[in-house]
């Protein structure tokens, strides 16, 4: 196992290497977090994982004030000054409240920045293509946290440790009902009939960057659709990608070969996205 060593830290502005206790980001995984990729070119995606973190501070009614979206930023800028591109920065923000258990004021809550930057070293199969698996961990249903990237990720940590036993790049996670939802770390976009399609995220699932981007870039660019498994067994190409990764091809789906996607399409959804502007 390849690791990823940290080069810096910052809570609420200050150097640090450990987190203060109690902590509710520890105990309840009462947070937001987003993973982005430094470039040469600066935080790639910045508004879109700004703005997703925004969605999920009104989800969750975390304590945010444009003051403290200013102090963000410039805790950003003070990160980004320190390491040379390609990097990770990890984005996290924590509810701190009074109090031992599940209740908080929310007169007096606080939210904590926690920003980490880590070394990127890209996987491989993101330029060879990825193997998925269908995971035997259903993804957590739950229609007031579907959509964001909040700090509940047990889900994917189970479902990351099933494609590990099986030789397997990525998980596909299914609802409790069937349904395609993503990967552990990924959305999955699909083609049938010339179409790129992507499952709904209404009970389940992130909505990541990639496919925020994707969903937005024209009409029925992506569509969205309800997808079963052995829809992807019979797909024309399948994709996985986030904001780390892009967009990468699947090869395999249970070990079985599936046709690959054009790289002349591919390069094509890359200038769709923004992926080619690093």
């Amino acid at each position: 196992m390849r690791l990823n060593p940290m080069l810096a830290c910052l809570l609420n502005s200050q150097p640090t290497d450990q987190l203060p206790l109690p902590s509710r980001m520890l105990a309840f995984g009462d947070g937001l977090f987003e993973t982005c990729l430094v470039t040469r070119q600066g935080l790639r995606f910045a508004s879109d994982h700004l703005q997703r973190l925004q969605e999920g501070v009104a989800r969750l009614n975390l304590a945010w004030t444009g003051q403290d979206q200013r102090i963000l930023q410039s805790d950003i800028d003070t990160l980004l000054k320190t390491v040379e591109a390609p990097a990770v920065l990890k984005i996290t923000l924590g509810r701190h409240a009074a109090g031992r258990g599940y209740d908080y004021d929310p007169a007096t809550q606080q939210t904590d920045r926690l920003l980490q930057l880590f070394e990127y070293r890209p996987a491989p199969w993101y330029e060879s293509g990825a193997r998925l698996v269908t995971s035997p961990i259903p993804a957590s249903v739950n229609v007031a946290l579907a959509g964001i990237k909040h700090l509940n990720r047990l889900d994917s940590v189970l479902a990351r440790q099933a494609a590990r036993s099986l030789q397997a790049h990525e998980a596909l996670l299914c609802d409790d009902q069937g349904w395609v939802v993503e990967g552990s770390m990924s959305n999955v976009f699909y083609c049938r009939g010339g179409q790129w399609l992507t499952p709904g995220l209404k009970r389940a699932g992130v909505n990541g960057i990639i496919r925020r981007r994707w969903l937005d870039s024209g009409q029925q660019a992506l569509g969205i659709a309800d997808i079963r498994p052995h829809d992807l067994a019979s797909c024309e190409a399948l994709l996985i990608g986030n904001a780390l990764m892009g967009l990468v091809r699947v090869t395999h789906f249970n070990d079985v070969p599936l046709p690959l996607a054009d790289q002349t399409e591919l390069t094509s959804l890359q200038h769709r996205i923004g992926l080619n502007l690093d």
